[in-house]
């Protein structure tokens, strides 16, 4: 069931559909660094070209077993017939097409310098942005990485630190309350300002001590599919 969901989710999603189908991603294989060498988009391509396979009888059964075999190779913890978290799979899945199309033919030399400090927040979002590029930068990404803002404030100095962090998808919680709930209300939620005291209070960088401070998200890069996964908090 969990991959049935993903792999119909997934090839309703346009522009991977696209991409996939028109044999797009050919020419991007990543015959270097990615563990599967092309092997696991070629396998879900195909699965998606007979899917959407215009001229097809539509009552036929379609065989998933070579994309089954290719993601289990991929990812171990899918073999077999057990249930398993259909938004695992999907990061999972998506991570691997990713490596298979992946730009990025050698591994950089990494960067140990911080960001510098007096650039602008903007400026510090690019330049992390920029810095996950040299990583990881394919067609996949381009559609579905986005960049969170999560910001740190001490209530003693008022200073604060702002990090900024790729995300595949986003897990936002639910009010609880009962009655019909909107996505707004839970984006709401999960950017709401979060006081971090007691045992959980961090070292604020300028103080140098444990503080009380007030922790936020914001979303500062939108993809171009927003992946939400809503949880329910009692």
């Amino acid at each position: 069931c969990f991959m049935n969901s993903v792999t119909q989710c997934l090839s309703n999603t346009r522009c991977l559909l696209e991409y996939l189908v028109r044999d797009g991603y050919s020419s991007d294989i990543n015959t270097t660094i990615s563990t599967m060498k092309g092997d696991l988009i070629r396998a879900f391509a195909n699965l998606l070209s007979d899917m959407w396979n215009e001229g097809g009888d539509n009552s036929r059964a379609l065989n998933t077993g070579p994309f089954k075999s290719q993601i289990q190779r991929f990812a171990p913890v899918f073999s077999g017939y057990q249930q398993h978290d259909a938004q695992e799979f999907l990061r999972k899945l998506l991570e691997g097409l990713h490596e298979d199309v992946n730009r990025v033919t050698a591994k950089p030399k990494p960067i140990t310098e911080d960001i510098d400090e007096d650039l602008d927040d903007n400026q510090k979002a690019m330049e992390s942005w920029k810095r996950y590029l040299r990583y990881d930068d394919s067609k996949i990404v381009d559609m579905f990485v986005g960049q969170l803002n999560s910001c740190l404030q001490c209530s003693v100095c008022g200073h604060y630190s702002v990090t900024f962090d790729p995300f595949w998808d986003l897990s936002l919680p639910i009010p609880s309350k009962s009655g019909q709930v909107r996505l707004a209300q839970c984006l709401d939620l999960f950017t709401k300002e979060e006081v971090l005291d007691g045992d959980e209070r961090p070292t604020c960088s300028k103080c140098k001590e444990r503080r009380k401070m007030t922790k936020s998200f914001s979303i500062q890069k939108f993809p171009k599919v927003l992946v939400l996964r809503i949880l329910l908090f009692m």
